[in-house]
């Protein structure tokens, strides 16, 4: 009996420990089951791969207080795709197919992409990384700088939003947010842009800049800073490699002579040039002279200006400001040499041109003015009013002195009409030449050469009643004018005439062949500069701006060069003005000579000269060349004193001409 107690007792003993044992057995072999299949499931929907863990110096787990996240330490590497991740330790967690790591954080994608930094969130579902401390991203051609970034891979952009800098080998980019896309090397900054660039800064709201071609395009209001100059824009494109940028939305490019403002603006810096299209302003501060166009071309380094299409001119350099208007304009500008401070400046207006000056108002098929000899020129059937007086002929010209206009000379073809107290009756005066003095802004002495008609009123002062009507020819007449009619005239050489009562006069006595009075014409304000289109009944059509487009056509590059090799010329032809005599000014033999050696732009065209067409192409592959070179000119001339010619008087009555005087009229 105690033996069967004893084995009852000890098999009950033993009964219970294989229980225990068995129970133990199972619970570990469930854990360790439960920890395999949990570290190979398949990775969460909508992923292709799981983060990979290829090496760690040290893993630890814990099943029960952190269940599914393992922790690495020591030289951590794990690769999700294309995407191969290092640090000094790290978690990670299977069930989210998310890595968290600290320290020494460096991330590759094949020799394309480098990213480091001191903390990295990782998570492969939504393919995601957060990296913060002094986190740099750099690609081949950039690398961005910053202490927060997000990198989303799905797009394959990164973009940090607390500040950040974009480093290629050119520019320094900064703003408070900003994205990067390695792939395609594009960047979009918003938020107090900074681009820096060794020759500028450029300033804006918002940025899109590729690292690779170095061309930013920008939106809101940008400035750009330089050591020759400033442009403001609100939206453009901006190659900051060549220093070359399209500018819209209405811009100013400030240079060391003023600024220039057009709806659209093509700027390039190292060739000093700005080319506008749509409602041009150039004001040139240096000059004191404001140029206008729909379409406009400005050189720098030269000083050239360039305007067509409602082009006008307005120069305020002097207390009567100048207005001129025509199809083109130029303002060429040059020195004769490096030490000359002072440039010479020839302002040109080509095809239906008109002026306003209080003292002088014209129109004519051309204009120019040349700061050398301070002479203002009309070329092609020009007409000029001074006061009263209307001066015509093939050409004129206007002599300045000190700003006042001094002498006006007409040549081939001359006519002057002068209106009297009754607006009916009209001095006039035809002949081969016509030179006019003035005084107070009026004509106070008139000559007239080569087969010289004239009609003139004479005037009883007392009761200021015109009482007969003269008619004279002469070879030679010099009249002199008071108040309101010649106060005495002088003929030279074989001279004829006849004075008939006013009341006896017919129409025909009255005006001389040719002459017409033309106050329809004049410009009576600067307003009246434009030649405007007239519709199908004659009336005036307002002008109406093109479409830029219309203006794509224009070269203001090609122009300046045909300008700059015929500037030569009119230097040269100056120079032979200088050395005239008084009395071999109006000979007509010297001034032809002199005409000939006009640009083709202006003056009258001669029967041996070819067609010109200054609508050249836009392509600037011209201008772009070497053949720039030939712009510049030098002299030995400097610091060249205005001549202008004395007002020298006749003193003579009535009497036969001079041998001398004979032969000059002659020529």
């Amino acid at each position: 009996m105690p033996d069967k107690q004893y084995k009852s007792k000890e098999c009950v003993k033993w009964g219970r420990r294989p229980n225990a044992i068995v129970a133990f057995a199972l619970l570990l072999l469930w854990g360790i089951t439960y920890s395999f299949s949990y570290s190979h499931t398949a990775p969460p929907p909508g992923n292709k791969k799981r983060i990979l863990l290829e090496h760690s110096d040290s893993l630890h787990y814990n099943a029960i207080e952190k269940p599914g996240l393992q922790q690495l330490r020591g030289n951590v590497k794990v690769r999700h795709e294309s995407w191969v991740m290092y640090c000094d330790s790290a978690f990670l967690e299977d069930a989210t197919n998310s890595f968290f790591a600290y320290d020494n954080i460096r991330i590759l994608e094949g020799d394309s992409l480098t990213i480091t930094g001191g903390q990295l969130d990782y998570y492969g579902q939504d393919r995601m990384a957060e990296l913060r401390y002094d986190v740099e991203m750099s690609n081949l051609t950039a690398t961005l700088y910053t202490d927060s970034l997000s990198y989303d891979r799905n797009l394959g952009t990164g973009y940090y939003t607390e500040g950040g800098t974009i480093v290629d080998s050119l520019n320094t980019l900064t703003s408070i947010y900003g994205e990067y896309t390695p792939s395609t090397n594009e960047a979009i900054f918003t938020d107090e842009v900074v681009l820096e660039n060794p020759d500028f800064v450029l300033t804006t709201d918002y940025l899109r800049y590729n690292t690779k071609t170095k061309i930013a395009y920008f939106t809101g209001p940008t400035t750009i800073v330089s050591d020759s100059g400033r442009i403001e824009s609100t939206r453009g494109v901006y190659d900051t490699e060549k220093d070359v940028g399209i500018l819209l939305d209405r811009s100013t490019v400030f240079n060391r002579r003023g600024t220039i403002t057009a709806d659209s603006i093509f700027y390039d810096k190292p060739l000093s040039f700005t080319e506008c299209f749509g409602s041009m302003v150039l004001n040139d501060t240096i000059n004191k002279a404001n140029l206008y166009g729909e379409y406009g071309f400005f050189n720098d380094s030269t000083e050239y200006a360039f305007s067509t299409y409602h082009a006008w001119l307005k120069d305020y350099s002097k207390k009567d400001t100048l207005y001129l208007a025509a199809d083109t304009m130029e303002m060429i500008s040059y020195r004769d040499s490096i030490q000359s401070k002072k440039p010479v400046r020839i302002m040109r207006g080509y095809h239906n041109a008109k002026l306003f000056r209080q003292d002088l108002q014209g129109k004519a098929d051309s204009v120019s003015y040349f700061s050398m000899d301070s002479i203002l020129t009309l070329f092609q059937a020009p007409i000029v009013w001074n006061d009263s007086t209307q001066l015509e002929g093939d050409t004129i010209r206007a002599y300045f002195a000190a700003d006042t206009l001094h002498h006006t000379k007409a040549w081939l073809n001359a006519k002057s009409m002068r209106q009297l107290l009754d607006p009916d009756k009209f001095e006039q005066i035809k002949g081969d030449s016509l030179l006019a003095f003035f005084v107070d802004r009026s004509v106070k002495e008139l000559r007239a050469y080569g087969e010289v008609e004239m009609i003139y009123f004479p005037l009883q002062e007392s009761i200021k009643h015109y009482f007969g009507v003269g008619r004279v020819k002469s070879p030679y007449v010099v009249a002199y004018f008071a108040a309101d009619t010649i106060q005495r005239a002088v003929w030279l050489g074989p001279a004829e005439g006849t004075l008939t009562p006013i009341e006896q006069a017919t129409e025909s006595d009255k005006s001389l062949t040719g002459l017409t009075w033309k106050p329809k014409m004049r410009p009576l304000s600067p307003q009246d500069i434009f030649t405007l289109k007239r519709d199908s009944m004659g009336q005036e059509v307002a002008f109406t701006p093109p479409s830029l487009s219309d203006l794509s056509h224009f070269n203001g590059a090609q122009q300046a060069l045909s300008a700059y090799q015929t500037i030569s010329q009119e230097v040269e032809l100056s120079r032979i003005r200088a050395t005239w005599k008084p009395d071999e000014v109006d000979t007509v033999r010297q001034e032809e000579m002199a005409r000939a050696l006009l640009p083709l732009y202006i003056r009258r065209p001669l029967p041996e000269d070819e067609p010109f067409t200054w609508l050249l192409s836009p392509d600037l592959k011209l201008f772009n060349s070497n053949q720039n070179e030939s712009w510049h000119y030098y002299t030995d001339q400097e610091n060249q004193s205005d001549p202008i010619i004395p007002p020298y008087r006749m003193t003579l009555e009535s009497r036969p001409l001079t041998n001398d005087e004979s032969a000059s009229e002659g020529r």
